[in-house]
Formats: C-alpha cells, structure tokens, sequence
C-alpha cells in the first residue's frame, strides 16, 4: 500500500520548477548614507556603523546601530568610545564585540581598540592594537581569539597579524601574511580556518586568495578570485561556502556587481547571480543563521540600501519523483512527505527550512521508504538539505499543498 500511494503521487502531479530570486531587500540601514563602515554580529543582531562620507563635504561617523532580523528594524546604539573613524576593523567574540583603528576626524590613522557590550550598550577600551596604526585592515574571529591584520598604515602597506585573547587582554604576533601587503581585503572564515584575499597594493588591485590555519600558524596560498582584479570588495561564509563580490576596480572607476561562490573542499570558484542591487564599492556584510546581509557603500553616491542573501531561494523544486544517486523524493507534499532511500547509505539526515532559513525539522533516513508526516507545517515552499556525515549531498526545494 505504501508503494501504491507513492506511484500515486508520481502520476498525478506534473513537474513542476519554480525560481526564486536569492537577493531580498529589507529596511534601509537606520543611520545616514555612508562608506568604509564596519559590521559585525552579536547573538541574532546585526551591527553597522562608523564610517564617512567624502562627497562633497567631509563628515566622519562614530554613530552604532543595531539590525534586527525578526522585525526587520535598526535601533540605534550608543556611540562609538573611540570617537569618529572610518575604515576599522572589528570581530566578534564571546557575546562581545571588539572594534579599532581606522583613520579619524584629523586625517591620523590610530591603533586603539574598544569592545562593545550590546547588554549595557557600553564601549570599553581595551589594549592597544600593538602593530602600526593603520586604516583597512582584515579581522576576523577563530574560537575565542581575534585577529587581525593588513591595512595601510603611514609606512605603507601592511602584511602583519596579530593574534587578540580576551582573557588576558592582550595581543601577540603570528604569522605575516604570504601574499603582497595590501588594504581592503576581505576575510571569511570556515571550520576553524580564514580567507583572505582580494584587495588594494601599490597601484594595484587583487585576485588572490590564501587560507590561514591557526594551529599551524601558517599561510597557504588558494585558487584566486576569478578573472577580475578587485579592491574594496566583501565576503562572507554562510551555509558551508565562502561568497565575495562587490568592489571596484584600482583606479575607482568601475564598480562591480557581480558574486562568486567558494568551494573550500575543490580550491574552486564558481560565478553565481549579481548583487541585485547597484554595481558599488565598500559594501559591508554579516551573517545571522542561514542568512546573509548586505548594504551601504559607494559608487559615487552614498548608499544606504539594505539586503538579505539566501542562496536557498535559488534552488529549483526537483521534478516529479526525480531520482538521485541513492533515493527518491516524492514532489509535491499532502500529508505526508515519502522519500525511499534504495542503498544503505550511512549517517543520512534530512533538513527541512522555511523560506526565512528557520530549520522546521531534522529527520533520519534509513534505507527504504521513510514516511514524515507534516504535522503543523503549513502549505507552501520549504527548502531541504540532505546531509550524510554532515556533509551535504543534495538541496532543494519542497512544495507543501
């Protein structure tokens, strides 16, 4: 009878292929059109502020506010301790984050560093970055360490990085980056390990991406960014890929749109959709869940514009009891969601989400049919993923009538 009901289902629907689009726009960012802000994330909150203007007249910001994605609203926060700056560089550890250097309101790069406490909404100096002062340097968080590194500073361009314990509050050198000093790179990081890549060095921009293991202290040079040399780009990890795009090229004058999605386990880059926004530079990006966020920056006017980025959205809803490598899933759902798995495949589970990336159920497989039944999921489109070992092996979309 089991049997019976699945055939049924394969005859009586059609295929059927519906598109979404990964790019969503939100609320605009709560503060004043800017560029060279900075960005980090605490919790389910999301952060933007700093920054500057330099489109007429020369205004520098110290202003924080605060993203919400449950109601898709900015509150805006207590002002930066540091004073006005852009350019910083910021990571977050520990339900705390942690923000410094820049370049300020008297031209001057700075080293100073401040953590920022989002449950009394209170910044607080800690110890001095110890490298030079610089503007545009790379941060990012692996465990509970911070580091950074990069920039330009008043010397030149930067190639070392520093290692930041918030237990001890204090900072120690570790490796020098392997590729050529550079400012505005972008850094993502994925199962303990960074990404660096991309950016501004003498009269250059930048293609070249490297990989950083902390337990080694050592660089590792990785395939580069596709063909297009950029500075002033972002990036970001989300759902066990790296994704950059954005920025613009050496001299400023063509600004870039386009997104590549990273491979960690094959080295490789592949080009996905543009930005459905405007072609721009120094947009600035968080991650919360199972979604990205992107907004602001320049392409010669301010921007303030704000986006979600779910690459779920673009996955197609599989024909009609399409076969896979070692199952079948039944497509459209009533009561009861069938997928028969024909070979014992191993450790298989099946992840269910809504279109916001909230996870609806985790479920086993086991070889043969297995029977989910719905229960309070409402009709509509949900995405799946299909683990095996944690990795994942197939993803796409379930129409619920």
């Amino acid at each position: 009878m089991k049997g019976q009901k699945l055939l049924i289902l394969f005859f009586v629907f059609t295929s059927i292929v519906i598109y979404s689009n990964t790019w969503t726009q939100k609320s605009n960012f709560g503060g004043t059109a800017r560029h060279r802000a900075s960005a980090f994330v605490i919790g389910e909150k999301g952060y933007i502020g700093l920054g500057h203007t330099n489109s007429g007249a020369h205004i520098i910001y110290d202003d924080l506010w605060e993203y919400d994605p449950a109601t898709n609203a900015w509150t805006q926060k207590a002002d930066f301790g540091g004073g006005e700056r852009y350019q910083c560089a910021a990571f977050s550890l520990g339900g705390k984050a942690y923000l410094g250097l820049g370049r300020n309101a008297q031209n001057t790069y700075e080293n100073d560093f401040w953590s920022f406490d989002p449950l009394s909404n209170l910044w607080t100096p800690i110890a001095d970055f110890p490298g030079e002062e610089r503007r545009g340097a790379s941060a990012f968080s692996i465990g509970n360490r911070g580091y950074v590194g990069l920039g330009q500073a008043t010397s030149g361009y930067a190639s070392d990085f520093y290692k930041y314990n918030p237990n001890s509050d204090t900072w120690t050198q570790v490796a020098d980056f392997i590729g050529a000093p550079r400012t505005s790179a972008v850094s993502f990081v994925h199962q303990g390990k960074a990404y660096v890549g991309t950016g501004h060095t003498y009269s250059a921009a930048l293609k070249d991406f490297y990989e950083y293991n902390p337990t080694s202290n050592y660089w590792t040079q990785k395939q580069d960014v596709g063909d297009t040399l950029r500075q002033d780009a972002t990036g970001f990890t989300l759902l066990g890929e790296g994704y950059l795009g954005t920025g613009n090229n050496v001299d400023g004058s063509i600004n870039y749109k386009d997104f590549w999605k990273y491979d960690f386990a094959l080295d490789a880059w592949t080009q996905i959709n543009d930005f459905e926004g405007s072609a721009r530079r120094y947009m600035v990006s968080f991650v919360i869940g199972q979604t990205a966020y992107a907004g602001g920056g320049t392409n010669g006017t301010n921007l303030k514009d704000f986006w979600s980025f779910n690459p779920q959205l673009a996955l197609k809803i599989k024909d009609e009891g399409e076969s896979y490598n070692s199952f079948v899933i039944a497509n459209p759902v009533k009561e009861t969601l069938f997928i028969n798995v024909f070979d014992n495949i191993g450790n298989v589970e099946l992840l269910l989400y809504d279109l916001s990336g909230k996870q609806i159920i985790r479920y086993p497989l086991f070889q043969g049919e297995n029977e989910i039944f719905r229960n309070e999921i409402k009709n509509g489109i949900y995405i799946y993923r299909i683990l095996k070992s944690n990795t994942l092996i197939e993803n796409g979309k379930l129409l619920f009538i």
